[in-house]
């Protein structure tokens, strides 16, 4: 990748949330997000057509953020940045109340699997967190290609008495324009258009906003043989769990591989337990770093519980 398409890409852990938008774009504008971009061809078309908005797009995929920052910089686009996260996350935590004027979803994964749930847009904490990000009259619009997740996305944003239903149709021509849904509408596939707009406020809790301090525990032993036998180890707390995958060893410290997952929303990272002058200090790894939720600091305070001596 060219050194300039890394000016379209946010490294948002080294933020502090919620984030300054207007600070990162240079300038004040409104604000519009689309959570999994794909290929980048919707946003770039959008960033195209409404160059007096600021887009932010989020992708959980390495290939297709090389993709879209190819795009944007083949249009000399300025008004796009994106992100690797999780999109429903990072539209709680990085979005303050009432900031965003649309935000959009394209083909989602339906997860149609009553086990994988949770990992649906059609959830009421999405429902909620729409309620309390975008603007008044501000709009979320969803198009799939299966109709009971359409169904499903549109009942639970009614249900929280926060949106009106603008529209609700069945779609026998392009909506998006991604090569996906042009292959689909040639084989003769419907795809389905909600759109809603925001006419009540909801707050939501937000996980990353009250404390950003990590917990860096100072221990004056540590018991070496049980730091050791910590590979494997599943420890829970009221708000997630967290799994330590691998204990590593080096001169004069120990690096614990960590996934923690959260009502879903699944992070790995490092803990640090390094040798000092007067003990030893047990910390969140910084060349890996984590959105400083619950469970991360529980697992900063738990490992050096465990390991005390």
């Amino acid at each position: 990748m060219h050194l300039e398409y890394l000016s379209h890409f946010i490294r948002t852990q080294q933020y502090t949330t919620p984030l300054n938008w207007d600070e990162i774009f240079q300038r004040q504008a409104k604000l519009a997000v689309e959570i999994g971009f794909g290929n980048g061809e919707f946003l770039v078309f959008l960033a195209k057509q409404k160059p007096e908005y600021n887009f932010v797009g989020f992708e959980t995929s390495i290939t297709s953020l090389v993709k879209i920052q190819k795009k944007i910089q083949a249009e000399s686009l300025t008004n796009i940045k994106v992100a690797l996260a999780d999109g429903r996350f990072a539209l709680r935590e990085f979005f303050k109340d009432n900031s965003v004027d649309e935000v959009y979803t394209n083909f989602p994964c339906p997860w149609p699997k009553k086990s994988h749930q949770e990992k649906r847009f059609t959830n009421q904490g999405f429902a909620e967190t729409l309620s309390a990000v975008l603007s008044f009259e501000g709009t979320f619009q969803l198009v799939t290609d299966v109709n009971w997740y359409a169904e499903q996305m549109k009942d639970v944003l009614l249900r929280t008495k926060c949106f009106d239903l603008v529209q609700f149709t069945e779609n026998d021509k392009i909506v998006v324009g991604t090569r996906y849904e042009k292959k689909w509408l040639s084989e003769g596939r419907k795809t389905y258009t909600v759109l809603v707009k925001k006419i009540n406020h909801m707050s939501v809790n937000r996980w990353t906003w009250e404390e950003g301090w990590m917990p860096h525990i100072h221990l004056n032993e540590v018991d070496e043989q049980r730091l050791l036998q910590l590979s494997g180890k599943v420890f829970r707390d009221q708000r997630g769990v967290f799994v330590v995958k691998y204990v590593y060893t080096r001169e004069s410290e120990y690096l614990l591989r960590i996934v923690s997952n959260e009502e879903g929303f699944q992070q790995r990272y490092f803990i640090s337990v390094e040798r000092e002058k007067d003990g030893w200090l047990v910390k969140l790894d910084p060349d890996a770093p984590a959105y400083r939720t619950p469970v991360v600091k529980f697992s900063v305070r738990k490992i050096a519980e465990v390991i005390g001596s």
